[in-house]
């Protein structure tokens, strides 16, 4: 077995082990659909508040903080290295500790959010919306299209 055919079933062994230690781990989250891809490492922090939809793909490095409530729709995309973050740090009392808020965040049907892009605490997405790569979506989605930028605005109605 030459050295790139070694790097390739390593490679799939690695993939196939993520996916049993995510089957192993389902019970943990609060509902999880069918056919779930996970194409690498992710991270998912509270997963008993989170719900997962079918054919939801997770890709490299996805983080989703689950404190305040997380909840994914069905055909849903989650890009490389995204983040979906339910809670955030109180600006009123900062000087008292730090105390965080939790809110909980909507992803619709048929939604994907690109590579590197931050969904932030209280945030509903509609179905249909296509989130552009190092977005940050700080405000709730009420019209499908494409939304881009920082903060996230209204790009296009095309997906």
């Amino acid at each position: 077995m030459n050295k790139c055919n070694l790097f390739y079933c390593l490679d799939v062994l690695v993939v196939k082990l993520r996916k049993f230690s995510f089957f192993l781990q389902r019970p943990r989250y609060r509902f999880t659909g069918s056919n779930i891809s996970i194409f690498g490492p992710f991270k998912c922090k509270a997963p008993e508040n989170v719900s997962i939809g079918s054919h939801v793909s997770i890709n490299d490095y996805v983080y989703i903080n689950g404190a305040g409530k997380v909840s994914i729709g069905n055909n849903v995309s989650l890009s490389a290295g995204c983040k979906i973050i339910s809670t955030k740090l109180d600006s009123k009392n900062f000087a008292s500790g730090g105390k965080h808020i939790n809110k909980k965040i909507i992803i619709g049907n048929n939604v994907h959010i690109g590579a590197g892009a931050i969904v932030l605490p209280g945030v509903c997405i509609c179905d249909n919306v296509m989130i552009g790569a190092g977005a940050v979506v700080s405000r709730s989605i009420n019209i499908s299209g494409v939304y881009v930028g920082v903060p996230a605005k209204f790009l296009s109605k095309d997906i």
